[in-house]
Parts: C-alpha cells; sequence; structure tokens
C-alpha cells in the first residue's frame, strides 16, 4: 500500500489539534506572553519526543544535526514572524496571508528546485486558497496592517521550511532514507525551544519566562505542546518521505475548518455560509490533488457508455 495514503489522514488529524489549540492558546496567552509559550510548547514537544525516541536520538549523526538545524531555523522564523503579525492585523487576514504558503511552495518548488508541477496541483491550490479567502471574508478581511506583512514574512519561511523537509527526506522508490526523521524532528523542535526562550529572556526578561502556575495554562501548553507540536510535525516529517510538499501544504488548510468547529463547539461562536463554501471548496481542492480527474472522468464515462 502506497505509505502516503496512510499518513495523509494523519496529518489530517494533526490540522484538527491545531484547530481546537486555537481557543486553547488564546486563553492561555491572557496568563503567559505569546514568546513563552512558545518556548514552553517547542520545549514540551521536544522532551517528549525524546523520551519516546531516544534509541534515535542516541544515535543522532552530524549530518542529521545540521540538517535538523537548519529547518528548526526555518520552522522557528516562520512562526515567530507569524505570531508577532497577530499583534498588528486582524485574525481574518493572519489567516488568510498564511495560507497563502498554500501556493507559494509549489510556485518556489518550481522557480527554484526545477520541479515540474502536475496541473491538477496548481488547480488544487487555487481552489484551496479560493476557500480560505471565502472563509477569511466571513470575518471580514481589513485592509492592509503592517502585521500583515510580517504574517506574509512568516509564510515565506514556513514554505520555505517544508520544501527543505522535503528535500532532504524523500526517499526514491526503492531504496532506504539515509536519515531518521524521529531524531530529525527533535533537533528542529529543540532549536524552535532554545531560540524561543532566547527570544522571552531578551524581551521580556527573566520574568516573562516563569513557569507558570495556572492548571488550566498547563492543561493548553499540553495538549499544544503534545498533540498540535510533538505529534503533527513528528508526522509530518515522517510523511515527506512519500507525500509532496504541495500535498502537504494543501493538508494545512484543514485548519481553519476544524478551527471554526472547535469554535462552534466549544465557544458558541456560529458557522456561517461562507464558511461552510469555503471549506468545501478546501475538502475539494484535496481531493483533486489526490484523484486524477480527468482519468476518473473517463473511466465512469467508459462504463456508462459499456453499460
Amino acid at each position: 500500500m502506497n505509505k502516503g495514503k496512510i499518513y495523509l489522514p494523519l496529518l489530517v488529524l494533526g490540522t484538527a489539534f491545531w484547530g481546537i489549540s486555537f481557543p486553547l492558546s488564546k486563553e492561555a496567552y491572557d496568563t503567559v506572553h505569546p514568546y513563552a509559550f512558545m518556548f514552553y510548547r517547542f520545549l514540551i514537544a521536544a522532551l517528549v519526543l525524546s523520551i519516546v525516541f531516544y534509541k534515535q536520538v542516541l544515535k543522532l549523526d552530524r549530518s542529521t544535526l545540521k540538517k535538523g538545524v537548519i529547518s528548526g531555523i526555518f520552522l522557528f522564523m516562520g512562526i515567530c514572524w507569524q505570531t508577532v503579525g497577530l499583534k498588528y492585523t486582524t485574525s481574518s487576514n493572519a489567516s488568510f496571508i498564511a495560507g497563502i504558503e498554500v501556493v507559494l511552495i509549489p510556485v518556489f518548488a518550481f522557480l527554484f528546485m526545477r520541479k515540474a508541477i502536475q496541473s491538477r496541483i496548481w488547480v488544487a491550490c487555487i481552489l484551496a486558497l479560493i476557500g480560505l479567502y471565502t472563509i477569511a471574508m466571513s470575518s471580514g478581511l481589513s485592509n492592509f496592517r503592517i502585521g500583515d506583512l510580517m504574517v506574509f514574512v512568516g509564510s515565506l519561511f514556513y514554505a520555505t521550511y517544508v520544501l527543505y523537509v522535503g528535500k532532504v527526506s524523500a526517499v526514491k522508490k526503492g531504496e532506504q532514507s539515509k536519515m531518521d526523521a524521529r531524531s530529525f524532528v527533535v533537533v528542529q523542535l529543540l532549536v524552535c525551544a532554545i531560540l524561543s526562550g532566547t527570544l522571552t529572556l531578551t524581551t521580556q526578561g527573566v520574568n516573562g519566562i516563569v513557569i507558570p502556575m495556572s492548571s488550566n495554562v498547563w492543561m493548553s501548553l499540553l495538549f499544544v505542546g503534545v498533540l498540535s507540536t510533538a505529534y503533527m510535525y513528528c508526522i509530518q516529517n515522517i510523511a515527506q518521505r512519500y507525500i509532496e510538499p504541495e500535498k502537504i501544504a494543501l493538508t494545512y488548510l484543514c485548519e481553519p475548518i476544524f478551527a471554526t468547529l472547535f469554535a462552534f463547539l466549544l465557544l458558541g461562536e456560529n458557522i456561517t455560509m461562507s464558511t461552510i463554501v469555503g471549506g468545501s471548496l478546501i475538502l475539494l481542492a484535496m481531493f483533486v490533488s489526490e484523484v486524477n480527474v480527468l482519468r476518473w472522468f473517463r473511466y465512469v464515462k467508459k462504463l456508462y457508455t459499456t453499460n
């Protein structure tokens, strides 16, 4: 069985964890500074995966360490710029601009990696972007702000992160990967924790990184650290051996769908028709990316004519 077919639903499950983490993180930000929250989030994720995969971590080689540090810097810069940008723009603007990476990834792959992108992937990316725009419109897109530029810079770094991980993790048919994805992702998350801690100390001082005492904050941190971070990035790094980066980006756009669903279930927010239409377009985009629609249409037409 194609391993990509196995990891794709696991990635979608990870976006569900991302979706539910939004209201949890929003509540925690009232007590903990976002930078400190990032520090604890990545530290918890790195520690959990280090314990689970301690055998692989002990066998960490210099090449994997170097690649993990590089990808960790890209990941941190992407998340950091988007986190800072949220302070200076609306959530609807930020969600739409962050989602632009679904188009940036195949564009970068085509321009800088000379990779041929299938036509159906371009169609899927456009459909997904229209769907995301429709969802963002339901929250009310506002005029351009400086935060929008920051979020866009974050998207550039995050697109680079996904492409870099795809490049160093990809496995050709009949070959085995020389790099262990589990120790690779531990290095990434540890780098993010170190950089987040450094950023917190330089901007907030020692008091900014104080251990939170609230049980609710720790519940949020454990959920986000273990499921939204440790699980998601571990699955992603393994999945990118078998799934193209542009398809990985498409799964990310399931996050606003789950975020809307959990906001409805947990916070009582309304689900608008725009959200339903936008979510449907995103799901259609994933279908188009996975299924050769023209071949499927010819097959159905052939069955219909023969009968």
